[in-house]
């Protein structure tokens, strides 16, 4: 996500958090409202660039608005309760029941599906609105939950992968990817579109989140194209 979406997305996130305050009542002069915002973000594992970079945004989105609320003597000021997820699901489930027991009914973030998935319950069960800056599983896609997700899902990154393949003169795949809910959406979604036009896509190799030897993965990978080479396949034409 780039500096313009996320800036676009973090004052998305707070215009829907005075959606209801706004319909109901507007606040009498010089009064105020405060907004508890939760953020679940990975600020020091996995994907911890996009993590600082929400809170950083949205630290500057609040301090503006409460700079415009001092000004107008009343207006609307905004509390952020920040966790540190590491994009593991168990700690965002932590995070978002502590955040539920401070009264915090909109959450900024999780970033991946996986996050969102494990959440997702607990969210809906408790009315709390999540907005994900990140998330793309098309299994998450559910009308009528509490998910809000500003990412297109895996489906339509499917299509591009696969145009983008098929400009490129790929005629199999043989695909490498993490157990988890976003990773295995994506697997899915470019497995039936590119054997949809006619693509070949090998079994691959699914590792697991905490795997740090890959050499079952690689030789599993080297043994498939090898398979593809010796069926006739030319080797341009494969794809990881």
């Amino acid at each position: 996500m780039n500096s313009r979406s996320l800036r676009r997305f973090i004052l998305s996130v707070l215009l829907l958090a005075a959606i209801n305050p706004l319909r109901s009542e507007q606040p009498p002069l010089h009064s105020h409202r405060e907004f508890k915002i939760g953020v679940l973000a990975s600020l020091t594992g996995s994907g911890n660039s996009l993590g600082q970079d929400t809170v950083a945004a949205l630290q500057i989105a609040t301090d503006q608005l409460d700079a415009e609320a001092k000004a107008n003597q009343g207006g609307y000021r905004f509390h952020l309760f920040v966790r540190d997820t590491q994009q593991d699901p168990v700690k965002a489930l932590a995070a978002i029941k502590d955040l539920d027991k401070r009264g915090v009914q909109i959450i900024v973030g999780p970033q991946t599906s996986a996050e969102v998935a494990m959440i997702k319950p607990f969210a809906d069960a408790h009315n709390i609105l999540v907005i994900s800056q990140g998330s793309t599983a098309s299994s998450l896609a559910i009308a009528g939950d509490n998910i809000f997700r500003f990412c297109p899902n895996d489906k339509r990154e499917a299509a591009a992968i696969v145009a983008l393949m098929q400009h490129d003169g790929i005629h199999a795949i043989v695909p490498l990817w993490r157990n988890d809910a976003g990773n295995n959406g994506l697997h899915d979604s470019v497995k039936a579109a590119f054997e949809n036009i006619g693509g070949t896509v090998t079994s691959g190799f699914q590792y697991q989140p905490t795997t740090t030897d890959f050499s079952a993965a690689t030789a599993s990978v080297a043994s498939q194209i090898q398979s593809l080479v010796t069926a006739g396949a030319d080797p341009n034409s494969i794809a990881i």
